[in-house]
């Protein structure tokens, strides 16, 4: 009788040894995919912030542009504005590169980079426009804007099919 208690005190052990590795095993995957979540959605916070930044100093070089378009303000006016205004986006790209977004988020951050690129490019050419009043400028700036435009509806619907990714 003692040696079948011994034997089954045996048998049992591993048992719970593989059940106390499959708990953790289980414990571990939920809290990755919780951590994954609020790492997630503190990102999405950030690129929020970012993205209001953007959208903000964009209006704001819109709107100069509307009063330089009405004569309200003159052509070297505008190109001082012009040029605070890329000096602007400028840090707003450098902070693309500080973000450390989680890898289901790599690719929109990437196409709203992309995106903010073309901006500055295309407000280059707008006041080199300005400048010298070569509709060329104006013209590539106007392409530029349409490829800025793809892009941030790209990197916009990345993010979203990334956000429903990790919400799932």
């Amino acid at each position: 009788m003692k040696k079948r208690k011994a034997e089954k005190s045996k048998s049992k052990f591993p048992s719970i040894i593989i059940g106390a590795v499959i708990i953790g095993i289980i414990v571990f995957y939920f809290y990755s995919a919780e951590q994954a979540k609020i790492r997630g959605f503190a990102f999405g916070n950030e690129i929020q912030s970012l993205q209001e930044e953007v959208q903000n100093e964009q209006e704001r070089f819109i709107s100069s542009i509307a009063k330089w378009n009405e004569n309200t303000i003159s052509d070297d006016e505008m190109i001082k504005i012009g040029e605070k205004h890329l000096d602007t986006f400028n840090e707003l790209l450098n902070k693309y590169d500080q973000l450390q977004p989680p890898d289901t988020f790599s690719r929109s951050v990437k196409l709203l980079k992309l995106s903010l690129e073309y901006q500055i490019e295309s407000h280059e050419h707008r006041l080199g426009w300005i400048k010298n009043g070569d509709k060329l400028e104006l013209i590539r700036s106007q392409e530029l804007t349409q490829l800025s435009f793809e892009a941030e509806q790209a990197g916009l619907k990345s993010f979203n099919d990334a956000k429903v990714e990790i919400e799932q």
